[in-house]
């Protein structure tokens, strides 16, 4: 159903999840000159905590933890939880979907699109899942309801989320991220079966931010697969340019950055697919910065 890129082990090059539904999930780790090996089972993501395989649909591939290594969250049906995976390293992952906060929330709910971003610009990514049921006439033969509401799990900075329902509820399905109006906060629009698309734009107090808009030369242009490290007073983050979020829709490749109460010594270290390092340092705050790849 979703497919999503992350260099879970920093070797430089993409590697790849893809959501299965009903059947276990698959993760391509790439072992470079076109080689792909599929890894999901001895890693531990293929299936949930009790070895099922699950109705995964959404997907993102991104650090929730600021750890430096690239997590993954998974949307499902009703009954079956939004699992999240935690990256261990060593092509190894845990189950943090229960201990996390969200299996409990996530469990009435039946989830698409999602994707990993920092709504509240504090320096820890959410997460958002746009929410409705497979089935059109749910009520019929389940307690479900059909149309359902997007969820919200605000991430805690301490490996908990918070979980809120967003008001309105319809058959949501995909859903794309970006800072449509520039106001450093990242907004969200959601499809709806149908319906029009639904835009929800970003309002919630937040933070300082930091935005980046890279251009390839040595690399693709869009500098697709580049990874940054930010590195501010508060701690450090990661995350990498890409377009592949969720379900059914293609996101903004900027890279947004959350800074909480931070403004100065706020630098950043880009390595491009090319194999380019690249570092910038004393970054102002609350700017869209576009970075060209070094020659």
């Amino acid at each position: 159903m979703g497919v999503a890129f992350g260099d879970f082990d920093n070797d430089g090059r993409l590697d790849i999840f893809v959501a299965n539904d009903t059947v276990p999930n698959f993760l391509f780790h790439n072992e470079g000159h076109g080689k792909f090996r599929e890894m999901a089972v001895p890693a531990g993501v293929a299936n949930d905590a009790d070895g099922k395989a699950l109705s995964s649909m959404g997907v993102d591939f991104r650090d929730y933890d600021n750890d430096g290594l690239d997590d993954l969250f998974i949307t499902a049906l009703s009954n079956e939880t939004f699992p999240l995976f935690r990256n261990l390293g060593n092509e190894q992952w845990a189950d943090m979907t229960y201990p996390s906060g969200i299996g409990g929330p996530s469990a009435p709910w039946t989830g698409w699109s999602a994707g990993m971003f920092d709504f509240n610009n504090d320096g820890w990514k959410d997460i958002f899942v746009a929410g409705g049921h497979v089935m059109d006439n749910a009520e019929r033969s389940s307690g479900r309801k059909s149309r359902q509401p997007n969820i919200v799990f605000t991430n805690q900075g301490s490996g908990h989320f918070r979980a809120s329902l967003l008001d309105g509820e319809a058959l949501h399905r995909g859903a794309a991220f970006g800072d449509f109006d520039r106001d450093g906060r990242v907004d969200v629009v959601v499809t709806r079966l149908n319906q029009q698309p639904l835009v929800l734009h970003n309002t919630s107090p937040a933070g300082n931010w930091i935005s980046f808009r890279l251009i390839g030369h040595k690399s693709n242009r869009d500098g697709i697969g580049a990874r940054l490290h930010l590195t501010a007073p508060s701690g450090q983050q990661w995350n990498m340019v890409t377009t592949s979020v969720g379900y059914g829709c293609s996101s903004d490749r900027m890279v947004h950055f959350g800074l909480g109460q931070d403004t100065r010594g706020i630098s950043l270290e880009i390595h491009w697919p090319s194999g380019v390092s690249q570092r910038l340092q004393d970054l102002p705050a609350n700017r869209l910065r576009i970075v060209d790849e070094p020659d």
